[in-house]
């Protein structure tokens, strides 16, 4: 395991952490985050209580999937991602990118990310070998493309023998629609209810979860950002905690959450029902020795991609 994760618990902590976030380097902390993709610390977002945490501006910017956030950061447009899927982060990192995984935004199963199959087609779990020399469209290099890997796996589908085209979620749902796809793989509240309005998921929540398939998104940080603003990133970590354990007391502003997903209010708690935002005791043992760890050492993530000297534990 060890192999896998270096902790560097205290290394960073010792380059600057008794400076005050008020002298950090950075006059702005730029984020990265997703549209219907709903959030407790969206409502944070909202209130400006990270511009006050940070004491500068923070400058918000919404993008299609995890990949272009990938290729903001290294144009340095972009400090931190939030709720990144692992997928794209661990293809930077296993390409030599300079980022580092300080936190888990969420664990989540296919409520979130799923494939959904349209009814003119008449494919299903029963034959969806039938899939095959068919076209199908997936955001390729995101976690809707692991899960799309995994499910093919549990209704015995040969991917391999499909035309895949690389459409973002807006754009599947919309290809699934007209009929010029007969799957697409997705996510993002909004993007699944109108899949879904011509379709039906190829296999179920409970059939992805007893198959093992299971999805993760994290935060992601420069390690230039994180070398000279080491206050900061500790400091958007906790708020998004301190917003999660709100949630779990039923403390949220859900529509004002909604609101700022772009998602009505029943999509909004539909979705987040199916999130899992872990408590930071929850969160390291995921990375240590849980499901992200899992995930880590089986995609072969290199040494020092992740840190957990962040966590406010």
């Amino acid at each position: 395991m060890k192999k896998i994760i270096s902790f560097i618990l205290g290394t960073v902590v010792a380059l600057n952490l008794s400076i005050s976030v008020a002298n950090a380097a950075a006059k702005e902390v730029r984020i990265a985050f997703f549209l219907e993709w709903a959030t407790p610390n969206q409502e944070d977002k909202v209130k400006k209580t990270f511009d006050k945490a940070f004491g500068v501006p923070v400058k918000w910017t919404n993008f299609a999937n995890g990949g272009a956030m990938t290729d903001a950061m290294l144009a340095g447009d972009i400090d931190i991602s939030y709720s990144q899927g692992l997928v794209p982060f661990i293809n930077a990192v296993k390409s030599k990118a300079p980022l580092k995984l300080v936190d888990i935004a969420m664990e989540y199963g296919m409520g979130g990310t799923t494939c959904v199959t349209s009814k003119a087609s008449g494919i299903t779990k029963a034959n969806a070998s039938e899939l095959e020399g068919k076209k199908v469209a997936v955001p390729l290099g995101t976690m809707a493309e692991y899960v799309f890997d995994e499910s093919m796996k549990v209704v015995g589908a040969d991917k391999s023998k499909m035309t895949v085209i690389q459409m973002d979620p807006e754009e599947g749902a919309a290809a699934l629609v007209s009929g010029d796809v007969v799957m697409a793989c997705l996510f993002g509240g909004n993007s699944i209810k109108t899949a879904l309005t011509v379709g039906g998921r190829l296999i179920t929540v409970d059939e992805a979860r007893a198959a093992g398939i299971l999805g993760i998104d994290i935060t992601s940080v420069t390690d230039k950002f994180m070398k000279e603003n080491p206050g900061m990133v500790r400091t958007f970590i906790e708020v998004s905690h301190e917003a999660n354990a709100r949630y779990r007391a039923g403390k949220s502003d859900m529509n004002m959450i909604a609101k700022d997903a772009e998602m009505s209010l029943g999509d909004t708690k539909g979705q987040m029902d199916g999130f899992k935002f872990l408590t930071p005791a929850e969160t390291e043992k995921s990375m240590t020795s849980g499901n992200l760890s899992g995930f880590l050492n089986a995609m072969g993530t290199p040494n020092g991609a992740v840190d957990t000297s962040f966590l406010p534990l």
